[in-house]
């Protein structure tokens, strides 16, 4: 009986240190009828402390207002979204912020029937050394995924 006791009392000292090993985020491509909507996935647990150099001049809080649109800016600058060869303009549509998740969404014109889509995200590579960016694009039933890492970028054939 003791054993497992140990053992588990072992697990519960070890598993919250293991809960976070890295900086990651999300970004989902979605491409319908002409549109695209680029939906980026951050833990706010990365995202608050990476304000500091993201937006020096204000608060290092998603509370502040003028963070939150430094944040915004910041990723429009650092993801670039290309198809078919033509870069695609992006346009900030609405902003979603939890306890621990924050979630900024684009919007922006593409072709009906894209064949190629190119990603390059630099987003919090300038902030934290091991972050990896996944890219997911998905047009109809059909998901495909990129891992960026170091502001790597990458293509998909549809």
């Amino acid at each position: 009986m003791r054993a497992p006791l140990a053992l588990l009392a072992a697990m519960a000292v070890i598993a919250p240190a293991q809960a976070h090993r890295g900086h990651d985020s999300l970004a989902v491509v979605t491409l319908a009828d002409g549109k695209v909507t680029v939906s980026h996935r951050f833990e706010a647990h990365d995202i608050e402390p990476a304000l500091s150099k993201i937006a020096p001049d204000a608060q290092v809080s998603l509370d502040d207002p003028k963070a939150v649109a430094a944040l915004q800016n910041y990723i429009l600058r650092r993801f670039t979204l290309t198809i078919d060869g033509k870069p695609v303009p992006l346009t900030h549509v609405s902003t979603d912020l939890t306890h621990s998740q924050v979630r900024i969404d684009y919007v922006g014109k593409a072709p009906r029937k894209p064949k190629t889509v190119a990603v390059r995200s630099t987003v919090l590579t300038d902030v934290y050394r091991a972050q990896v960016n996944q890219v997911n694009v998905r047009q109809g039933n059909v998901v495909k995924s990129l891992t960026l890492r170091g502001g790597t970028g990458g293509s998909l054939t549809l």
